[in-house]
C-alpha cells in the first residue's frame, strides 16, 4: 500500500468517525425528543447499542471496500479522530442543520398529517352528528313508546307473575 492509499484510508476513516459522531449525536437528540412514555425513549440504551453495532458494521464495509477489509492500528485511531473532530468542531453546525432540516422538512409533512386526521376526524363527527339529527325524532318517538307502552306491559307482566293470593 503505497503512502497516497494510507493518507486516503485515514482521510476516509476521519470522516467515517465524523459520520459516526453526527449519527450517535443525532440519536440521542431524536431519543431525547420523543415523549418519556414512549418505548423508543425508554429503550434508549439499547437503541444506542444497536445503531454503534451497524455503524461499526458499516465501518467495516468501508475497510472492505477501501483497503479489502485490512485493519491496521492507524484505522480506529483516524475514526476516534474523526469522532473528536465533530465533538469539538463540527458539533453545532451539523446540530443546526439538523435543526433546519427538522424545520423544514419534518415539521411541514407532521403538521399535514396531523391536519389530514383533523379533516377526517371532523367529516366522521359530521355524519355521526347528521346522523343523530336525522334519528332524533325517531328517539324521541321510541321514548314515549317506552314511557306509556312498554312501562304498562311491563308492569302488567310483573304483576301477573307476582300475584299477591
Amino acid at each position: 500500500m503505497t503512502i497516497n492509499e494510507q493518507v486516503v484510508s485515514i482521510l476516509i476513516m476521519t470522516i467515517s468517525g465524523l459520520f459516526v459522531g453526527a449519527v450517535v449525536d443525532g440519536t440521542r437528540y431524536l431519543l431525547s425528543a420523543l415523549s418519556p412514555k414512549f418505548f423508543l425513549r425508554k429503550m434508549g440504551y439499547g437503541v444506542e447499542l444497536i445503531v454503534w453495532g451497524i455503524l461499526g458494521a458499516l465501518t467495516y464495509y468501508i475497510l472492505f471496500l477501501v483497503k479489502g477489509g485490512e485493519w491496521r492500528l492507524v484505522d480506529p485511531l483516524a475514526q476516534i479522530l474523526g469522532i473528536f473532530l465533530y465533538e469539538s468542531i463540527f458539533q453545532p453546525y451539523f446540530r443546526f442543520v439538523g435543526r433546519v432540516s427538522v424545520l423544514l422538512f419534518i415539521k411541514p409533512i407532521y403538521l399535514i398529517v396531523k391536519l389530514i386526521i383533523s379533516i377526517i376526524s371532523g367529516i366522521i363527527r359530521l355524519f355521526i352528528r347528521i346522523f343523530s339529527f336525522i334519528l332524533m325524532p325517531f328517539y324521541k318517538i321510541y321514548i314515549k313508546i317506552k314511557r306509556n307502552v312498554l312501562q304498562k306491559f311491563f308492569t302488567r307482566i310483573r304483576r301477573s307473575i307476582f300475584k299477591k293470593s
